[in-house]
């Protein structure tokens, strides 16, 4: 079921389609200022930019079926600022309007869903009236106060936004870890099924290890496993070396005693 849309909701989607340095947005604006206001507008939007034209938009905001229906058995409540007003919109919570004939004629009618503004009824522009010194009292009085519920929404809607985008940089290092992880395991597999060396679940091995790491530097550095030959290679060299020992001996007159050993593999071979 999806969240319901709340005044707030609607304010804030508000800032963002009357944004500066086009619009002017102002909330709860009077018709006056001190004990002399009788009625206020949910909004008012000002157009700044002369090109677009410089109106003034009136906005009453409704979430409830009742509370417009409430509205709709007042409609002279709105129209002591409709007068100073350009255009006059009914922004909403959708359903709240069943038939559009519920509007006034002049007015239009928005909804927002909580993502975007869809409009279902244009205003239409009226003869707006001056604006006299009571209502630009009141204009300048809401001109620099914030409105705490707007900021609160627009606060826990970044905080929202923050919050998904973090914890999707966690996901992503945590998938990117055991990634990391089944290889080492994958490669931990292999080395213990080539080598016969069972490696324990923690490093309890002390100085065996650092004696097996250097033994496999070693034999890598020996260049016997890069090649399909190499083991042959070095085999060859070992029996050189052997024969070239043995030679030196017999210069020197130091014959072995007895006929060297052989290898199983040599003794096959002959």
């Amino acid at each position: 079921m999806s969240k319901a849309v709340t005044a707030s909701d609607i304010k804030l989607g508000l800032r963002r389609l009357y944004a500066q340095p086009e619009w002017a947005l102002l909330f709860e604006v009077g018709d006056a200022t001190g004990a002399r206001h009788t009625r206020f507008a949910d909004a008012l939007a000002m157009s700044l930019w002369p090109s677009r034209g410089l109106t003034l938009h009136g906005i009453e905001i409704k979430v409830s079926r009742s509370d417009w229906q409430k509205e709709r058995a007042q409609p002279e409540k709105a129209e002591k600022i409709a007068a100073y007003c350009d255009f006059w919109d009914l922004v909403t919570a959708p359903g709240v309007v069943k038939d559009l004939t519920e509007i006034p004629p002049a007015w239009g009618l928005i909804e927002f869903n909580g993502e975007k503004f869809t409009t279902r009824k244009l205003a239409l522009k009226t003869d707006a009236a001056p604006i006299d010194r009571t209502f630009l009292a009141a204009l300048l009085r809401r001109a620099h106060k914030a409105d705490e519920a707007v900021i609160a929404a627009e606060v826990a809607r970044r905080s929202e936004l923050h919050d998904e985008t973090f914890e999707a940089r966690v996901e992503a290092a945590a998938s990117r870890r055991a990634h990391e992880a089944e290889g080492l395991k994958r490669q931990v597999a292999e080395f213990e099924a080539a080598s016969g060396i069972k490696l324990p679940a923690w490093n309890t091995w002390g100085a065996d290890a650092e004696q097996l790491g250097r033994a496999a530097k070693a034999v890598k550095q020996t260049g016997i496993t890069r090649t399909y030959d190499g083991l042959h290679e070095l085999a060859t060299k070992l029996r050189k070396a052997s024969d070239e020992i043995e030679g030196a001996l017999l210069d020197l007159g130091l014959a072995p005693p007895r006929e060297p050993r052989l290898s199983d593999f040599a003794r096959k071979r002959k």
